[in-house]
């Protein structure tokens, strides 16, 4: 299993190095985001998170999106959790059209997390609905998004982990249902208990362009029901 992952991996990264040189439309440029997230576990059930991401259409220009987002998770019992959360993105297509303008997004996302391990590999599943707040020229529209995705991690020589996952996305209450479809690959190394990093390669299928991008990471988990914060 450990071999057919690496293998996924490398071949998809090699698939994304392919697509961005043959590529010649200059809107599907490999771009990446740069990730610095937190999981704080404030008790045996409840853990909060935070994250912040940029999102650049290259890969360290041509802002696209401005990300925050913050959550809380509790567990259920083994292997079942729930969350909820709110995101707030700062959006910039210019780089693509002159319409839409830069805007505001205001998110609500209510989350149901399954995990359970074949082996040595975890597989995790979460199911999303995304309550969407598009503010525009002092307009709000509302959307809706359900979220599936499924992940396998493996991990190996003790600090080092593979993964492989999918997410499709699906417009509830519009035309069309289906919207967008994310496909990823990722090496991650845990420095301490701390610290993490993640490097990952993740392409994006719409009803249009698809998009190749790079992500980079930075995770720190802390413990708040130990003294020392996990470190």
């Amino acid at each position: 299993m450990r071999k057919l992952l690496l293998g996924i991996v490398m071949a998809l990264l090699a698939f994304a190095n392919s697509t961005a040189q043959e590529t010649p439309n200059e809107f599907e440029e490999f771009g990446a985001w740069y990730i610095l997230s937190s999981s704080s576990k404030a008790s045996e059930k409840l853990s909060i998170g935070l994250q912040t991401q940029v999102r650049f259409f290259e890969l360290t220009s041509e802002i696209q999106q401005f990300k925050v987002r913050t959550g809380a998770k509790y567990r259920i019992m083994e292997g079942l959790s729930v969350g909820l959360g709110y995101a707030y993105f700062r959006n910039d297509f210019s780089y693509l059209s002159d319409i839409p303008p830069s805007f505001d997004e205001h998110r609500i996302v209510e989350d149901i997390y399954l995990d359970h391990n074949l082996g040595k590999v975890k597989v995790d599943h979460r199911a999303r609905l995304e309550n969407r707040f598009i503010v525009n020229n002092g307009n709000t529209d509302t959307r809706h998004w359900f979220r599936y995705m499924g992940k396998l991690v493996y991990p190996f020589y003790d600090k080092w982990s593979a993964d492989i996952y999918n997410e499709i996305w699906l417009n509830v209450g519009d035309e069309p249902t289906f919207a967008q479809n994310w496909l990823g690959v990722g090496l991650s190394y845990t420095i301490s208990d701390l610290l993490k990093t993640r490097v990952g390669y993740q392409r994006i299928h719409l009803d249009g362009p698809d998009f190749d991008r790079l992500l980079v990471q930075l995770h720190f988990s802390l413990d708040f029901t130990k003294g020392d914060n996990g470190s």
